[in-house]
């Protein structure tokens, strides 16, 4: 009784992070943010980049301020969750949040269904004062992208091949051109790229790939396409991955050679594979527990993109759990 007696003593206000940078957050969702966590009691951190970010998480962990709420895009997030799971194992860590705060916001859409920034946190803040936040905790692994000597990173949503040059072009493309067109997301930037691709004028090519993916299946060649996650993708129509195989890692991964690419790509954007779209005709796609690649790159996880040495194999594993709320 004495120990509960401490821990409400030394409770911590819930703590939003906001990035208000992030494409969402700055078009005055930000400010909105703020003020409804702050009327609720809670503390406002405002992060610009890795540096402030990184700060704020180690504050929080100093602190052991467990209601963490984040108002950001993906990459935000990816940088957060990446510095959570190179803890050490059995570390503490704090209950995230994930607010839809960027462009495509694929991990806000995967953690919490359909929901709007302000009204889930509010539900959020809602739930800390009533004491119901631990009703809707729930643990998720993320990636875990090794290739040694590098450090692991870690993230929800990796894409190689054609489709991590296809990211880099967009970005390229934002930073190039005005507002309105920085306004498109990526998934759309990336529609718009295809169709391109159809007749030929992406400018992209395919490289050489060797993809182990265990029991699931294995590829050697030319790959076009190559998207690995943890996520479940639960709204639209976006699962490209099939529903075979067993472990937390997903993975699609198109040779060039596989037949009517271009006619079943509608089937394997959303998992409606058929029986022929297999890892012998170079459909590579299911669930496993450990992914290789060999001649990779590059690769962008989560809209970052980092290089890699194309000589030595890159695998990927589920990380440790983390703690999300999906209210």
């Amino acid at each position: 009784m004495p120990e509960l007696a401490v821990v409400a003593k030394t409770a911590t206000p819930p703590c939003l992070i906001v990035n208000p940078r992030s494409f969402s957050a700055s078009r005055g969702l930000a400010a909105q943010a703020t003020a409804l966590a702050l009327a609720h009691s809670a503390e406002v951190v405002v992060v610009d980049g890795p540096a402030s970010t990184i700060a704020a998480v180690e504050t929080i962990l100093s602190r052991r301020q467990r209601q963490v709420m984040v108002l950001a895009g993906d990459g935000t997030v990816c940088a957060i969750v990446d510095q959570l799971s190179n803890l050490p194992a059995g570390a503490w860590v704090p209950d995230l949040l994930v607010l839809a705060g960027g462009r495509t916001n694929l991990t806000a859409a995967d953690l919490v269904p359909g929901g709007a920034a302000l009204a889930t946190l509010k539900r959020a803040l809602l739930l800390s004062r009533e004491g119901r936040w631990d009703a809707v905790v729930q643990e998720r692994r993320a990636l875990r992208i090794e290739q040694s000597p590098a450090p692991a990173r870690h993230g929800f949503f990796l894409a190689g091949a054609v489709i991590d040059s296809a990211i880099r072009q967009c970005h390229q493309h934002r930073s190039d051109h005005s507002t309105l067109a920085t306004g498109l997301s990526t998934m759309a930037y990336l529609a718009g790229l295809g169709v391109r691709s159809l007749f030929g004028r992406s400018g992209l090519s395919c490289p050489t790939l060797h993809v182990d993916a265990g029991a699931c299946g294995s590829q050697r060649g030319l790959v076009r396409l190559l998207l690995v996650s943890t996520l479940l993708h639960r709204t639209g129509l976006f699962d490209p991955y099939a529903a075979r195989g067993q472990g937390d890692v997903r993975v699609s991964s198109v040779s060039r050679a596989a037949p009517h690419f271009w006619r079943w790509l509608p089937r394997l954007l959303t998992g409606r594979y058929l029986p022929s779209m297999s890892a012998d005709n170079g459909y590579l796609s299911g669930r496993c527990h450990r992914l290789q690649v060999t001649g990779l790159a590059g690769y962008s996880l989560d809209g970052e993109a980092f290089d890699t040495d194309p000589a030595r194999p890159v695998t990927i594993t589920a990380g440790p759990r983390l703690r999300f709320v999906c209210p």
